[in-house]
């Protein structure tokens, strides 16, 4: 086929479904569609299949392409704006968090408030009620612990008449 020497970088199968599919549409452009890439598409009534101008062949046509790629699209954008909501959320709740935090370790002279331990960095900010028990971020909810005391706090000396 003298044609076939203008694809020569595709597999000959694909030549030939490229170049039925190029012929067909110069003969009959209504059988032609445009996919969200912007490439043709040509329907083959014989086989119930779409021949594209590369040689690829689908089952689906260019507009249920265009369809799902741009479902595809807004289910990408959607999760985006989650991940940027969540990502903003987080950067507030640790906002938040650190200035009671400091406020705490200010207030308690970076202090264990239990052993007396001083300035160590790895001090932790300890919930007299826990938050599962309906226990808030209030300043006399809180307590500057250091990390032995804050488990031992947490089990065998939790008690929430501490206040």
């Amino acid at each position: 086929m003298a044609d076939r020497a203008r694809l020569p970088e595709l597999p000959e199968a694909m030549a030939n479904r490229a170049l039925w599919a190029r012929q067909t549409a110069a003969k009959k452009p209504q059988l032609v569609d445009i996919d969200h890439e912007y490439l043709p598409w040509v329907w083959c009534e014989e086989d119930q299949l779409w021949y594209s101008f590369d040689g690829n062949y689908s089952g689906k046509s260019p507009e249920e392409k265009r369809i799902y790629h741009e479902e595809r699209q807004r289910k990408e954008q959607e999760w985006n704006e989650k991940q940027f909501l969540y990502a903003q959320k987080r950067y507030e709740q640790n906002l938040y968090w650190s200035k009671i935090r400091h406020d705490i370790l200010e207030r308690d002279g970076y202090t264990c408030q239990l052993c007396g331990k001083n300035g160590d960095t790895k001090l932790h900010i300890h919930h007299i009620l826990k938050v599962n028990e309906s226990g808030q971020d209030y300043y006399d909810n809180l307590i500057t612990v250091c990390p032995t005391c804050h488990s031992q706090a947490d089990r065998s000396l939790y008690n929430p008449d501490w206040r």
